[in-house]
């Protein structure tokens, strides 16, 4: 893989991750343009740690109070006390709200892995986000992060399992989820990049235990660490963007984009072999 290649990929890798417009349907989309028939393991975990990093530096402040809460059980201060008490309850959502998507990854993995050979596939999933994005467009709810609940958190995880289907924007989904659950346009984003945060560490987790046996050549490592680097940089951003979007209900800019995205994508897809 060259650097431009690296440089290119990740970039999709990092801003597609949190766009509501599926990473997985881009990377099967680009990664057939720039000659890749299937991206280098090595290559995937560094950008997959690269949004990581995006989404934990974005949210720093969350991670770090729901680490503390976890460490520090009780606090004479009523008021500090009280905020132990609701970060160590988000991570007990987060908790639940991740358990649909690792069952589902156990369980249908090798099924997930041969819908990305099929650019049909990834089209049609694509309209069906663009859809759902302009179903939720002009949702607010008023729930917070204090007034979530357990089945809030349940069947946002369950869109999120859904989200594996390459072409399903999980980012769009769980937000979609979320707005759908009476969330307020603030809080349904931040709660959904959290959520995001635990699979994608679960993930890549996976992918460096086979990664043990696939070593990366090194005349290409470097080539995979600015892909890395730029994945983190463009996720940062990506997540900033959405967050402003939700908040101002322009969602519908990413449904169409989605959408026509998704056609031209199943019109060629149905069109030539995968």
């Amino acid at each position: 893989m060259s650097w431009l290649t690296a440089v290119i990929l990740g970039a999709v890798q990092g801003a597609t991750e949190f766009l509501p417009i599926s990473s997985s349907g881009h990377l099967v989309i680009f990664s057939r343009l720039c000659g890749c028939a299937e991206l280098p393991l090595a290559f995937v975990v560094i950008t997959h740690f690269g949004t990581l990093l995006a989404v934990v530096a974005y949210y720093r402040r969350d991670f770090a109070d729901m680490v503390r809460s976890l460490a520090v059980w009780s606090s004479a201060d009523p008021e500090q006390h009280e905020q132990l008490k609701q970060s160590r309850r988000l991570v007990g959502l987060l908790v639940l709200g991740t358990i649909p998507a690792a069952l589902a990854g156990m369980l249908l993995e090798d099924y997930v892995a041969q819908l990305f050979n099929s650019l049909l596939v990834v089209g049609i999933a694509l309209v069906i986000t663009g859809l759902i994005l302009l179903a939720v467009n002009w949702l607010s709810g008023r729930k917070e992060r204090d007034s979530t609940t357990l089945v809030d958190a349940l069947l946002i995880g369950v869109a999120q399992a859904v989200a594996l289907v390459p072409g399903i924007s999980r980012s769009g989904l769980t937000i979609a989820a979320g707005l759908g659950r009476g969330l307020h346009r603030d809080w349904a984003p931040r709660f959904a990049f959290l959520l995001s945060a635990p699979v994608i560490l679960g993930g890549t987790a996976l992918e460096v235990g086979r990664l043990i046996g696939q070593p990366a050549p090194p005349t290409e490592l470097w080539a995979y660490l600015w892909g890395g680097l730029v994945a983190a940089v463009a996720g940062y951003f990506a997540v900033h963007l959405v967050v402003k979007a939700v908040r101002q209900g322009n969602l519908i800019y990413f449904s169409a984009y989605c959408m026509v995205v998704g056609i031209v994508t199943a019109l060629v897809g149905g069109l030539t072999p995968s």
